[in-house]
This record gives C-alpha cells, sequence and structure tokens, in this order.
C-alpha cells in the first residue's frame, strides 16, 4: 500500500502569525502612523485644542538652531565615538579568538558586563565617577599628585561629550566584541593556517585575511552603531539633562525636552512629534545610504 505524504496546511501559518501581527500593528505600527499626523498639529498633548498647521512644525525644526546643534552631538558620537568603539571592539575580538589567550571567557563576562546593565544605574555609576568634588576621578588624580588635570567634567560642552562618548562606548563594547568575535570564529581556521604558512602574522594576517572575510558581520554590526548613535536618549538624559545650555542635547532629548519640558509650562508635542519624524527619517536615510556604499557580493567560505 503506497503512502501519500500528507499536504500541508497553509493556514495554520498565518493562523499562528496573527496575534503577533496584530500586536505589533497596535503597538508599534499604528503609533508610528500615527505620530505622522500629530506632527502636522500645534498641539500640548492634551484635550482637543489640536490645531492644524500643516508643515509648519518641520519648517520650524529644520531653522531651530538647537535641532543642529543636537543633530551635530548625534554625529560625534557616531563617528568619533564608533570610530573608537570599532577600533577597541576588533582588538577585543581578536584578542578573545586566540586560543593561547588566557581566561578568555573571564575577560569576555567582563566586557559584556555592562550591557546588561540598566541605563540609569550606569548614568548614576559615572555621575559618581565624574563628580567634580568627590567623584573617584577627580579622587585618584589628586591621589597621583595630578590635581592640575582635574576637571568639571559635565560642565563644559567639549568635556561633558567626551565623557557621554566613552560613558557610551564602556556601556556597549561588549556586545559590539562579542558580536564581532562570532564573525572572526566563524572564519575557517584553514584559510588562516594557509595564511600563516605563506608568512603572515599578526598586522598582516588581520589586514588581508580576517578584516575581509569579517566585511559582512562588520557591516551589521555599523549599521547598529550608526541606528544607536542616532537614537542616542537615556544615557545621555541622565548624565546632563542635556545641559549645560542644552548643549549635550541629542535629537531624541531635545525632542523630549520640547514635547514635555521640565522647566515650563508649555508643551509642543506637535513640534516634539515633528522633530521625532525627521529623526526617523534621517535614521532611515542613513541606514539605506550606508547599505548602498557597501552592497557587494556575500563572502562565501
Amino acid at each position: 500500500m503506497r503512502m501519500t505524504a500528507r499536504r500541508p496546511i497553509r493556514w495554520i501559518i498565518p493562523l499562528f502569525l496573527a496575534p503577533a501581527l496584530l500586536f505589533y500593528t497596535l503597538f508599534f505600527v499604528y503609533p508610528a502612523l500615527d505620530a505622522f499626523r500629530i506632527s502636522l498639529y500645534d498641539w500640548t498633548g492634551f484635550g482637543n485644542n489640536a490645531k492644524f498647521i500643516g508643515l509648519k512644525n518641520f519648517g520650524e525644526a529644520l531653522r531651530d538652531q538647537y535641532v543642529r546643534l543636537s543633530l551635530s552631538n548625534n554625529l560625534l558620537i557616531m563617528v568619533l565615538g564608533g570610530a573608537l568603539l570599532f577600533t577597541l571592539a576588533l582588538y577585543f575580538a581578536v584578542v578573545l579568538s586566540t586560543p593561547t589567550v588566557r581566561f578568555r571567557g573571564l575577560l569576555r563576562v567582563v566586557l559584556f558586563f555592562p550591557y546588561t546593565i540598566n541605563v540609569v544605574g550606569i548614568a548614576f555609576l559615572w555621575l559618581f565617577i565624574l563628580n567634580p568634588q568627590f567623584g573617584l576621578l577627580n579622587g585618584t588624580l589628586d591621589a597621583f599628585g595630578l590635581d592640575r588635570f582635574t576637571q568639571v567634567w559635565l560642565g563644559d560642552r567639549n568635556l561633558a561629550m567626551a565623557s557621554i562618548i566613552w560613558v557610551i562606548i564602556w556601556m556597549v563594547i561588549g556586545f559590539y566584541t562579542i558580536l564581532l568575535q562570532a564573525g572572526i570564529d566563524n572564519i575557517p581556521q584553514d584559510l588562516r593556517d594557509a595564511a600563516r604558512a605563506d608568512g603572515a602574522e599578526g598586522v598582516t594576517l588581520f589586514l588581508y585575511i580576517t578584516l575581509p572575510l569579517l566585511r559582512d558581520v562588520l557591516a551589521v554590526a555599523v549599521t547598529y552603531w550608526i541606528i544607536d548613535a542616532l537614537q542616542v536618549f537615556g544615557i545621555v538624559f541622565a548624565l546632563t539633562h542635556g545641559g549645560p545650555a542644552k548643549e549635550t542635547n541629542t535629537v531624541a532629548t531635545y525632542m523630549y525636552s520640547v514635547a514635555l519640558p521640565q522647566e515650563s509650562p508649555i508643551l509642543r508635542f506637535g513640534y516634539g512629534t515633528s522633530i521625532a519624524v525627521l529623526l526617523f527619517i534621517l535614521v532611515v536615510i542613513a541606514s539605506a545610504v550606508y547599505f548602498r556604499l557597501i552592497r557587494r557580493e556575500a563572502v562565501e567560505f
């Protein structure tokens, strides 16, 4: 008796996907689309006093000097912070992928641990470290007779931005290191052995074998970083609240300060939402341009 294969019941797949799609649409897609509508109104966020003003919010946002300053801070985090982050992450990834290195498991835990801590907890830790009066950093400099290097680390835009970038790198470097290390570990060992047989070692092996074969993983990691850098909010808000004098705001923190200001009773929810929409458009454009620049055939080995 010949057994016939049971045909798959095609309607089961959409049936199982329906609840997830419903919740995703209700809690993500609808609010995102509604933000575009709200950005066209002059509205405080409460009551029925919304006044349709078209694209005036967007025009004001493009002329707002603090939007431009906030965007420049995002770009500073993305470019300068990204260069330092990926330099360190690649170094640590190579080290952790070397079999002869001892305590690799412990090093992974130490690097990844800050990524598991809540952003507010990290901010409080670094607020203590950077405090100009009793902070650990200035105290350590004083203890070693380097008191001339003590600073009010969050009281000046340049120092505050440098501190913010460092704290962000300290917080996320474990994630990017593990991501890149996974890519390095996926490179066939025989390729590296063949390169060593031809005399490639150290920097040469990294530049001509490891880095080219890591291109796809590195592209994903850089994409994550671009999106994260353009959306930075929590660590900046908790460390500086955008100060001093709104000079360390990112686009996200400035949007929040406009929509829900703490120092003013005037709420501009419509204007703040227009800044959020511009940020969304910027993230999409930046990601699309980056993918366009790096688009090549996938690496196969």
